[in-house]
């Protein structure tokens, strides 16, 4: 999750507004938190923010509630999630450079495979000058994951990268496009992390509106080609997401 704050210094209206939406961003939060341990997952490959970095010293925090489809096998199987939460955090380190901690469940529709879920840590690095209209940014990634094969608790990990693009429409308005890979492997299964993984690479469309100088309401979209293995168990296919998350900063 890459969301990041910056709007009009003179914006009408924001002190009336930010206690509501303070109280609707608590609401989201415990709403989020409460969804977490239910049975539906899916790895967020869609992206949740902007190429720009959050300013040095400054926390981000959103959450929200998305869903997933995946087309897997041959014949097809489909695979749905339509309540899974997401929620993250990120702090400005530098000029260009922020540090983000996103909670995510886990990628692996297959029917042997419980419920689970990760906690991923990734760098991402502004490339762009601040008054560019067009934002650029490489997201790189680890994360790490506890999941359910068989009733059996294993551990896995998980590298990713992504790279973005943002378009700033004004200083409100920002589309952005980004291109994920995420590879996740359970070296704790039977036979190892060669016959238990997913490989995931895909793109997504998003919307950054600001609704004061620090809440933001940020809906995505985006699609996937989905390739694992589970304990010898191929399946691979299509994947959609969508979701919409409400962001604040301080």
């Amino acid at each position: 999750m890459n969301f990041h704050f910056y709007s009009p210094r003179n914006a009408s209206g924001a002190a009336k507004a930010a206690p509501v939406f303070s109280r609707l961003t608590a609401m989201l939060l415990l709403l989020s938190a409460g969804l977490l341990p239910l049975d539906s997952f899916g790895f967020w490959v869609v992206n949740f923010g902007t190429a720009r970095t959050m300013p040095r010293k400054r926390i981000g925090f959103a959450a929200g509630l998305g869903g997933q489809v995946v087309f897997l096998g041959d014949p097809s199987l489909t695979s749905a999630f339509f309540t899974i939460p997401h929620a993250g955090f990120r702090y400005g380190l530098a000029e260009h450079l922020d540090v983000g901690l996103r909670l995510a469940p886990i990628p692996l529709p297959f029917s042997t495979v419980g419920p689970g879920f990760g906690v991923n840590l990734d760098a991402k690095f502004w490339l762009t000058k601040p008054e560019s209209k067009v934002d650029l940014a490489v997201v790189l990634g680890a994360g790490g994951a506890h999941v359910l094969i068989e009733n059996s608790s294993r551990y896995a990990y998980s590298p990713n990268a992504a790279l973005l693009a943002t378009y700033n429409t004004n200083e409100t308005t920002h589309f952005t496009v980004m291109g994920r890979y995420v590879n996740l492997a359970i070296p704790s299964a039977p036979e190892g992390a060669r016959q238990n993984f997913v490989n995931i690479a895909g793109a997504s469309f998003g919307l950054k509106k600001d609704l004061t100088p620090n809440i933001s309401l940020l809906p995505e979209i985006g699609a996937y080609w989905y390739d694992g293995e589970i304990r010898g168990v191929k399946k691979s296919g299509p994947g959609f997401q969508y979701g919409v998350m409400l962001a604040t900063s301080f």
